[in-house]
């Protein structure tokens, strides 16, 4: 390893660029890194970088390549640096938190406790008491027919005795069961007619390297340099494209090849809002 862990990832990409007498500008332009962001990781503001730790390592790498830096070095060192930050940020608790902290764990189980015992009184006992009053309504259901049927039998049993009272055996009618007519009951299958959504199909593929910033309305999708080979699919209502090096990438809109030339500046950078609008009016997330 080399003198790199004797100061900070920022320091060493500070102290390389000063001594190649490179400026921002510059490196900027040729790397097609934001010199925003350029200042970021001399400054080790690493959380000033979009896109998260993937983009924070790949500025890294660039950056150290171009001022001849090892990167494995640079970037060993980074994620060296961001565990310290983060086991000094969460490795301490003074005695009041530590209190809190425990407290508000009893807390937490006591509560839950609670709700699971509630969930076993309504399984197991609220539920039985159901079964139970269900069993005692049906058992009382049979009484009322038992009885029914008794008076009814005694009923017929009476009246034939009045109008056969010389006959010694009486014939008692008997019960004619009625069967009850069960409805057919018709199940309405309703079918969704509602149309499917419309599609909308944005489809970038890469020949060469460039630089890709893909937006919606609401966040950034895309930020990276893409290589040669890649394929970038959306499936958005409204895209805004920047792209860096345009004439290496090729875009189709629901299968429509899109032109890049007539909205690319002399930079060889093209901004373009897909299916249409106007870049300097598409609102991001970043401004």
């Amino acid at each position: 390893m080399s003198d790199l862990n004797e100061t900070s990832v920022g320091k060493t990409l500070s102290t390389a660029r000063k001594k190649k007498r490179l400026r921002y500008k510059k490196l900027s332009s040729e790397l097609n890194i934001d010199e925003s962001y350029l200042i970021a990781l001399e400054e080790n503001k690493f959380d000033l970088i979009p896109g998260g730790e993937a983009y924070v390592k790949g500025f890294l790498r660039a950056y150290a390549k171009k001022l001849d830096l090892n990167p494995d070095e640079i970037i060993e060192n980074y994620l060296s640096e961001r565990n310290n930050v983060i086991k000094s940020q969460i490795g301490y608790l003074d005695p009041i938190n530590k209190e809190r902290y425990t407290n508000a764990n009893k807390y937490l189980a006591g509560l839950f406790f609670i709700l699971i015992s509630a969930f076993i009184y309504f399984i197991f006992i609220y539920e039985d008491g159901k079964k139970s009053n269900k069993k005692a309504v049906e058992i009382d259901q049979d009484l009322v027919h038992e009885e029914s049927h008794e008076q009814l039998t005694e009923q017929n049993y009476s009246q034939n005795q009045i109008i056969n009272p010389d006959i010694e055996k009486v014939v008692v009618a008997k019960e004619v069961d009625m069967q009850l007519s069960e409805k057919a009951s018709s199940v309405i299958v309703e079918k969704d007619f509602s149309l499917a959504p419309e599609e909308n199909i944005t489809s970038i593929k890469v020949y060469d390297d460039c630089w890709l910033e893909v937006f919606t309305e609401d966040e950034r999708l895309l930020y990276v340099l893409s290589k040669s080979g890649e394929e970038h699919i959306f499936n958005e209502k409204r895209l805004k494209i920047i792209a860096g090096n345009f004439k290496n990438i090729e875009i189709s809109f629901n299968d429509k090849m899109i032109s890049l030339e007539d909205y690319a500046n002399k930079n060889n950078v093209s901004c373009i809002v897909l299916p249409d609008g106007d870049c300097s009016e598409f609102r991001t997330p970043n401004n």
